[in-house]
């Protein structure tokens, strides 16, 4: 009998080890990762889009088959001289719990760009619309991108956005309200770019997330007025110590344990705050929180405007 019962506790154990495992938002999630590149144009614009796909797969792999189901979308943008593939550490992550991502060059700042010369271009006004697009044909299944539509759960999508992507990102979710949740690593966006969200229905969330070491876009002067202007529902993620590097994988002069420190952190709150807004699983409220940062340790703190998790609205 007493052997039964200590095999009991230990079967027990696991299973909630396990469950828990699978609840912590940094933990990977329980899809294999597979990739993909896209090339889609928007000839209304004369804008082509080199995209880079991470989904949910039967087995992981380039190419892979996808796993049969329907999973939320969310879009990421890079930043200047920057690329397509600059976050895997979050893109493959979200993958793995059960979303659709998808990243796409811009055409007029990539690094290649950059490298050759420049000068770069559409810094502002296009990429915001290159994400509304990439939204439209990612879920239309009788149009160029079906097979990946097909796999793309409701309208509402999610985005990422860092440095200039995050102001892409911030002026897409304005124009289009289907954009319903924004995190805004680093985003080179203050105080007066807030002030359009202010009555917007439905509300766009946001979540924002500063390193204090960010010497690019200091955060006393772009992400936290920023945040402090926005309408609830709003968070503020401050990593001391994070730099604007540091929220990609190519951050040259970081430490390797202080890039993985700062990703750690990113892929724990922007997987929260998507899982909880966007894809409605609202046991995700719990990470959202300053005790939870408290928990974390001293190198990072949560501000939350509201201090209530607001109801998501249900996708569709």
């Amino acid at each position: 009998m007493r052997r039964l019962l200590v095999t009991a506790l230990v079967l027990t154990a696991v299973a909630t080890g396990g469950a828990a495992s699978r609840l912590d938002p940094g933990a990977p999630g329980r899809f294999p990762v597979g990739d993909a590149t896209l090339t889609l144009v928007d000839a209304a614009r004369g804008r082509t889009l080199v995209t880079e796909l991470w989904y949910p797969a039967a087995a992981p792999g380039r190419d892979a088959a996808r796993r049969r189901g329907r999973f939320p979308l969310v879009l990421v943008a890079h930043g200047h001289c920057g690329v397509r593939t600059n976050y895997e550490h979050l893109t493959r992550h979200l993958a793995s719990r059960g979303f659709v991502v998808a990243a796409p060059d811009f055409p007029g700042f990539t690094k290649a760009v950059c490298d050759a010369g420049g000068p770069t271009s559409g810094l502002v006004d296009e990429p915001p619309e290159d994400l509304a697009f990439l939204a439209r044909v990612l879920h239309d299944r009788a149009g160029p991108a079906a097979a990946v539509a097909a796999a793309v759960r409701g309208r509402r999508t999610g985005l990422v956005g860092h440095s200039l992507g995050g102001l892409a990102t911030i002026n897409a979710a304005r124009a289009h309200r289907e954009l319903a949740a924004t995190v805004a690593l680093a985003p080179a966006a203050g105080a007066a770019t807030a002030a359009p969200f202010h009555g917007l229905t439905p509300p766009r969330a946001f979540l924002v997330v500063a390193g204090t070491a960010d010497a690019t876009v200091p955060p006393a002067l772009f992400a936290v007025p920023f945040f402090r202007a926005l309408p609830p529902p709003a968070w503020l993620v401050t990593i001391t110590g994070g730099t604007h590097g540091g929220f990609t994988d190519v951050a040259g002069g970081t430490s390797p344990a202080a890039l993985a420190r700062q990703q750690a952190l990113v892929r724990r709150y922007a997987t929260a705050f998507l899982e909880g807004v966007l894809a409605n699983r609202r046991r995700m409220r719990r990470f959202l929180t300053p005790a939870d940062a408290l928990a974390q340790g001293p190198d990072v703190a949560v501000d939350v405007r509201p201090r209530r998790f607001p109801s998501p609205p249900t996708a569709r």
